[in-house]
C-alpha cells in the first residue's frame, strides 16, 4: 500500500516528462541518463526489423504510453536522505526497497556522482503493464553514463508500435482488354505489388520488434493478404471471384472463352458506355502477432483493406459491320 502512495505523489512529474517519440526507431544511439534527466525515448530503445516504410499503405504514428517511467529524486546525498526518511527505521523487502534503502545509508556516508531515480505506476497503463512496472525495482541508483532497468512495454502495444511502422503495399491494377473497355464485354483484373524483402513472399509482410534491455522476447507482426476485390466506377457489375492476386488467369490475359456477356472471374461486365469509367482492386489483409521466433498461428491485432490508385477507362460500345 505504501509504494501505492509513493507512487501516486511522484505521479504528476512522470507523465509530464517526455516519455517516447513516435517515429521509427533506431537502436541504442544516444540513449542515457544526465544529471538530473533521465527521461529516455523508448523508441531508441525499440529495434524494428523487417518491411518497414511509409510508402502504400503504411499506419500513421502510433505512441505507446509507458505504463511507468523513471524520474530523478536526487544525487548520492539528497535522494538518499529521502529514501532514508521515508522508509527508517524498517524497510519492507517489496520491491526491492530494503536494499535500496541498504545502499542510500552506504552513499549518505561516502556520496558519488550519480541519480537516485524512482518508478511510479501509470495509472492509465493496463492490467498487464502495471504487473510488469511491478516487477522492477522502486528505486534505482544511475551512475553517470548508464540507465536504469528499461520500463517493460506489454507486448501486444509493443506489436501495436510494430505494425505501425510496418510497410503494407497498395495494389496497382493491369486490366485486359487493355485501356479501355466495352459493354456487355468482360475486364479482367489482376493485381501487382512488390513482394517483402523479408519472406520473399507476395501475400506475406512481416517486422519484428524488440525492447533492448528487458529481457523481454522479440514481437512479430504479419500481415497475410486474404482477399482481392473489384471496384468500378461507371455502369459496370463487379465480379471477385479473385486470388489473393486477382484473375485466376495469366496476368494481362483474358481467357479465350471471354464473349460477349460473359461475366470474369475477377472483373467488370460493363453495362453501358461511359467516357470516364475506372477500376480499381482494394486487398485485405489478416494482421496476427506473437512472441518469439516468427510464425503461423499468432493471434489477431488489426484486418485492415487497402484500395490501389484507379484506372481510368473509355468503355464504348462495340461496332458491328453488316455491310449495309
Amino acid at each position: 500500500m505504501k509504494r501505492r502512495i509513493v507512487l501516486a505523489a511522484a505521479l504528476t512529474a512522470a507523465l509530464a516528462a517526455p516519455l517516447l517519440a513516435a517515429a521509427p526507431a533506431s537502436a541504442g544511439a544516444g540513449v542515457g541518463c544526465t544529471s538530473g534527466n533521465c527521461s529516455i525515448s523508448l523508441s531508441k530503445l525499440i529495434t524494428l526489423k523487417g518491411d518497414r516504410g511509409h510508402a502504400g499503405g503504411s499506419r500513421s504514428s502510433y505512441t505507446i504510453i509507458p505504463p511507468c517511467q523513471w524520474n530523478p529524486i536526487g544525487d548520492a546525498t539528497t535522494g538518499s536522505q529521502a529514501i532514508i526518511t521515508e522508509w527508517q527505521p524498517d524497510p519492507p523487502t517489496a520491491y526491492g526497497v530494503d536494499k535500496s534503502y541498504a545502499q542510500a545509508k552506504q552513499l549518505v556516508k561516502n556520496p558519488k556522482p550519480g541519480e537516485w531515480y524512482i518508478l511510479p505506476v501509470n495509472p492509465e497503463a493496463t492490467a498487464a503493464g502495471k504487473a510488469e512496472c511491478l516487477k522492477l525495482p522502486l528505486y534505482y541508483f544511475v551512475v553517470p553514463g548508464t540507465t536504469p532497468p528499461t520500463p517493460p512495454i506489454p507486448p501486444r502495444e509493443l506489436a501495436e508500435y510494430a505494425y505501425n511502422h510496418m510497410r503494407i503495399p497498395r495494389p496497382a491494377i493491369t486490366i485486359s482488354p487493355a485501356a479501355k473497355g466495352y459493354v456487355n464485354l468482360a475486364t479482367f483484373v489482376w493485381g501487382s505489388w512488390p513482394a517483402s524483402p523479408t519472406t520473399g513472399r507476395q501475400d506475406t509482410y512481416q517486422i519484428t520488434a524488440t525492447l533492448q534491455g528487458s529481457g523481454q522476447a522479440p514481437v512479430w507482426v504479419q500481415a497475410r493478404a486474404t482477399r482481392f476485390t473489384v471496384n468500378a466506377g461507371g455502369h459496370g457489375r463487379t465480379y471477385s471471384d479473385c486470388g489473393t492476386t486477382g484473375s485466376k488467369y495469366p496476368v494481362g490475359q483474358a481467357p479465350s472463352t471471354a464473349g460477349a456477356g460473359t461475366a470474369p472471374d475477377c472483373g467488370v461486365l460493363w453495362q453501358g458506355p461511359d467516357a470516364h469509367a475506372a477500376v480499381t482492386a482494394t486487398v485485405a489483409w489478416r494482421v496476427t502477432w506473437g512472441e518469439g521466433a516468427p510464425g503461423a498461428g499468432g493471434r489477431v491485432l488489426t484486418q485492415v483493406t487497402l484500395t490501389g490508385p484507379a484506372q481510368n477507362i473509355p468503355v464504348s460500345e462495340i461496332q458491328s459491320i453488316n455491310g449495309d
